[in-house]
């Protein structure tokens, strides 16, 4: 009897075992199914591999800083303008009296940039408390976009180094030196246990070691780019040349941009000739509102409802960085005074 029961409860122990490693078998089929492991194209073989920020997929991609990457182009647009230093003191307008005499903007970089007030039209928003553009010596500052926060994260990192390298030596960072710590330290959070990648990207304006000699050698205005991934990119390259053999206006553009429109508003801006900063001011708005991506910010009983606000940066040798605040109405079809700050 015993043994005919023992031979029975083994039997059946068997047929429970091999009915719970077929179910083991199935749950690992379906598994291997909805991650795309076993699917023929390698569109979602990844799958597995985007929430790794240290395992490259199979076909050779970092997902999460491709996303972070991504991230960096959904913030708010951004135009820079570089122009060279010009021997010519004063342009005549076509009126040509002694008022229409105007001085043509400095050598420097201007940059424009639209307010986002995450939503709201509330007046009493005059600011969401993110600085856009930051000093970090007297050559050069930092403009961002994308995530916010992580922007004025990288800000703060940068305002620290130049500091620490003020104390320590005695004199302002170098470019060199804040681009490569800098970039170092975004590249850190793309293979950091537990972390994320910055979602921003960071415009680095320069204008040059200023070194006057006999030619503008080492004082022309530059702009680079640190994106999410930690690499470093010129935006304006010294050889480029206009008709003339002189270094033309170049744009930068950072942020949301409308593919199709981003070409045509590079050559618009960059071959046009200005004869004041505000027709400068005017040209890098006018931009930014033809990319048909910044929408109203605030409004006030005096103001339309379609009121658009942007932030408007000099950074020259002569004035330093100078941000002002300018009010597009859209009703009047004018421009507010703007506001320093």
């Amino acid at each position: 009897g015993v043994t005919a029961f023992t031979y029975c409860f083994s039997r059946h122990k068997q047929q429970i075992g091999m009915t719970q490693m077929y179910w083991f078998v199935a749950f690992i089929i379906v598994s291997l199914f909805h991650h795309g492991i076993l699917l023929a194209d390698g569109s979602s073989i990844g799958a597995r591999h985007s929430y790794s920020l240290t395992t490259f997929d199979p076909s050779g991609n970092l997902d999460q800083v491709g996303r972070a990457v991504r991230a960096s182009m959904l913030g708010a647009p951004v135009v820079a303008l570089s122009i060279p230093p010009s021997s010519e003191t004063t342009v005549t307008a076509p009126d040509s009296d002694s008022e229409s005499r105007s001085t043509p903007p400095e050598e420097g970089i201007y940059m424009c940039i639209p307010l986002r007030f995450l939503g709201t039209n509330s007046p009493l928003i005059i600011d969401d408390g993110t600085p856009r553009i930051v000093p970090i010596s007297s050559s050069i500052c930092i403009c961002h976009t994308g995530v916010g926060a992580d922007g004025r994260a990288l800000c703060d990192i940068a305002v620290s180094l130049a500091l620490d390298y003020r104390y320590v030596y005695g004199e302002e960072i170098s470019l060199e030196e804040l681009l490569g710590t800098l970039a170092e330290k975004v590249q850190e959070m793309t293979m950091k246990a537990g972390t994320r990648p910055y979602g921003c990207a960071l415009l680095v304006a320069c204008l040059g070691n200023g070194n006057v000699g006999g030619d503008n050698e080492g004082r022309e205005a530059n702009m680079y780019r640190i994106d999410p991934s930690g690499s470093v990119e010129l935006l304006n390259a010294s050889d480029m040349l206009d008709a003339e053999n002189e270094r033309r206006s170049t744009v930068a553009f950072l942020g949301k941009w409308n593919s199709k429109k981003e070409q045509d508003l590079r050559s618009q801006i960059g071959s046009q000739q200005y004869m004041n900063e505000q027709q400068v001011q005017d040209a890098l708005i006018s931009a930014v509102e033809e990319n048909g991506d910044s929408t109203p910010t605030q409004s006030t009983p005096s103001e339309g409802k379609g009121d658009q606000t942007f932030l408007y940066a000099s950074f020259t040798r002569k004035g330093g960085l100078r941000i002002s605040r300018v009010t597009r109405t859209t009703r009047e079809d004018d421009v507010a005074p703007s506001t320093s700050i």
